[in-house]
């Protein structure tokens, strides 16, 4: 038996066939297995796009036996895959999607290159056809399986139209395991040439399909991802030898037992080196290290991706702390070593200062989390970050924490963190580069120590589109104009939004309400307004109309009263009947039934129009000014 790794390009592009058993199970990936692919592939992609990855990628084993029939002069060598033929098809489906999203987008070169891991040279003595094929699957699959390497999009859905709707679209549930793979792979390729994302639930208000507009990016993209598998991803590859016991060692290396994290390597490694060294590493263990071995730790973190537990991110989150630079998620074990050995020298002289410059952020990460002291400013700030499901600040949060600022300068700081998250969203700037965004902040702190003053000055630097701070008056326009009910209507972005300028709304004598658990956003004109609210010149709703005039109101209005001028918070659901009559009906039920600050703008107001929700905008809009300030007017409040 021999085991050595290889990147996938080394495994692919010899001329031999993999043969799956005929024993052996029929594809089986489903989005389970195939997101995990998907996002460690991509993670590559987007290091390729920025500069050489750092680390390689191991994707796991794959065991090869003598493919039975030894070797012959002129014959492609056929080799018998024993385990991870699941792997090796997923990869001949993503190449086969990579090829075919490239050919639609007018790409060249990148199918030629693709088929040079989908298919050998065939020699002289091939007598079978199947003989061009990399890989040969199981016989259940290898029709399917073979007419994806070699037909395109079109051929498949004539071949195999019992799957597909009439408009080309795949009948997910009722498709082969391999076809549905292969579409999954194929539109999520599509989509990250086209946004630049993994995921397309991830893309936010002002996400433009850039690789449209930009074709040389959406080609940067495809080889990135090419480059990505078959130059960054490794297999370990077990080759056995006649008289190895195959079944055996596929035994062993699927054994069910609980997968390693990051940190438990770390761990492991930490507490090794303590030994060697002679440190007592169980009194360290208790005293240092005993933190992180409570449930806390080993729960999902609930608003970071990817779906990892707590101690990984956290670990993720200190290492840019300490360092300033990003940090990939799925190198988690490589990035500590290359922290802890930078240049292979020991970053630490014991390993007692290791732990400590671990452990020390224990209890900000905690507090982040919604576990520390309700009144402090961290607090505060990870309440604010929870609302926006941000995590990607928290490295920035533990600087400043270990800063030992004052709390007014640290409370500043934090306010301008969120202050730049929410205006950015309210403007409707993508928010997918915040990783980027706060990974240079960090940068910058570490260079130059935290401070309000760098943190202005950070930002000053920051003028691109896909980074820069909105300024007041982009702040004011899109406060009457962004439809932000649609754009939030899901979390708690929304409810924070109108929680702010519900405290912004008191006076000194108004009582010191705590936020409700539970907040209803409430439209003052509802979106049911065709029978109870008169277009402002008398006129009642006819949809029917022809008249271009009474069109444009129409629109105007199904426009307006999503804006932050028609909305306000209650403390309960108001009564359906209520909610949807007329405006009487409304103030009434919103003074007889809430006791929020924001609610008192209406009772003095005879009717609900236009021309109200614009003058209520307006008056918002000058309250989100100082709410979410820009650095320049915070850091000279």
């Amino acid at each position: 038996m021999d085991a050595k790794d290889y990147v996938v390009n080394e495994v692919l592009r010899d001329p031999r066939r993999f043969m799956v058993p005929i024993y052996q199970r029929k594809y089986q990936w489903t989005e389970a297995e195939l997101a995990p692919f998907w996002h460690d592939v991509v993670a590559k992609a987007d290091e390729a796009l920025e500069g050489q990855p750092r680390f390689q990628h191991y994707m796991g084993a794959l065991i090869l036996a003598p493919g039975g029939d030894g070797y012959s002069v002129g014959v492609t060598p056929r080799i018998q895959v024993v385990d991870g033929q699941q792997r090796l098809t997923t990869f001949q489906l993503f190449l086969a999607a990579l090829r075919e999203v490239a050919a639609a987008r007018g790409v060249d070169g990148i199918g030629a290159s693709v088929n040079n891991y989908l298919f050998n040279q065939t020699m002289s003595g091939d007598i079978d056809p199947l003989a061009r094929f990399k890989l040969s699957p199981t016989p259940a699959d290898r029709t399917l399986v073979h007419d994806i390497i070699e037909l395109k999009r079109e051929g498949l859905q004539a071949k195999y139209r019992e799957y597909y709707f009439q408009n080309g679209t795949l009948r997910a549930g009722a498709a082969p395991t391999p076809l549905a793979a292969y579409h999954r792979l194929y539109d999520r390729i599509n989509d990250y040439v086209l946004y630049g994302l993994a995921d397309v639930d991830q893309r936010e208000i002002g996400d433009e399909p850039d690789g449209d507009t930009d074709p040389t990016l959406g080609a940067n993209r495809l080889h990135a991802l090419l480059q990505a598998l078959l130059s960054h991803m490794k297999l370990v590859v077990i080759s056995l030898g006649e008289g190895d016991d195959a079944q055996v060692i596929f035994e062993t290396l699927n054994s069910k037992g609980k997968p390693l994290l990051a940190m438990d390597l770390v761990r492991n490694n930490i507490f090794h080196r303590a030994e060697s060294q002679g440190e007592a590493a169980e009194g360290l263990y208790k005293r240092l290290w005993g933190t992180f071995e409570e449930p806390f730790w080993e729960q999902i973190a609930p608003r970071a991706r990817p779906s990892r537990p707590r101690i990984d991110h956290f670990l993720s989150h200190v290492l840019m702390a300490q360092t300033g630079t990003a940090t990939s998620m799925r190198e988690l074990y490589a990035e500590y070593r290359a922290f802890a050995r930078p240049k292979g020298k020991p970053r630490f002289e014991r390993v007692e200062d290791e732990l400590l410059a671990l452990t020390r952020y224990a209890p900000a990460y905690r507090t982040l989390e919604g576990e520390g002291d309700s009144s402090s400013p961290l607090t505060w700030l990870g309440t604010k970050l929870a609302a926006w499901e941000i995590t990607s600040a928290y490295p920035v949060a533990f600087q400043v924490e270990e800063a030992g600022l004052n709390p007014s300068e640290a409370k500043l700081i934090y306010r301008m963190l969120y202050s730049y998250v929410v205006r950015r969203a309210i403007c409707g700037l993508t928010n997918k580069n915040l990783n980027g965004v706060f990974q240079r902040l960090a940068s910058r702190f570490l260079r130059d120590g935290p401070s309000a003053d760098v943190f202005a000055q950070t930002f000053a630097d920051q003028t691109g589109p896909a980074v820069r701070f909105p300024s007041d008056d982009e702040l004011r326009v899109a406060i009457l104009s962004n439809p932000l009910y649609i754009w939030f209507s899901k979390g708690g972005r929304l409810p924070d939004i109108l929680w702010e300028f519900e405290l912004a709304s008191r006076s000194k004598f108004s009582e010191a309400m705590a936020r409700p658990e539970n907040l209803w956003i409430e439209h003052v004109m509802p979106k049911a307004w065709d029978t109870h609210w008169p277009l402002s010149d008398g006129r009642i709703l006819d949809r029917s109309s022809n008249d271009p005039a009474l069109s444009l109101a129409i629109a105007e209005r199904d426009r307006i009263i999503h804006t932050v001028g028609n909305l306000t918070l209650t403390t309960d659901s108001l009564n359906i009947s209520l909610s949807n009559g007329g405006f009487e009906a409304k103030k009434a039920a919103l003074e007889d039934e809430s006791l929020l600050a924001l609610n008192k703008w209406f009772s003095s107001r005879s009717s609900w129009d236009e021309t109200a929700i614009l003058e209520r905008g307006r008056h918002l809009a000058e309250r989100a000014v100082a709410i979410w300030p820009t650095p320049a007017a915070a850091v000279t409040a």
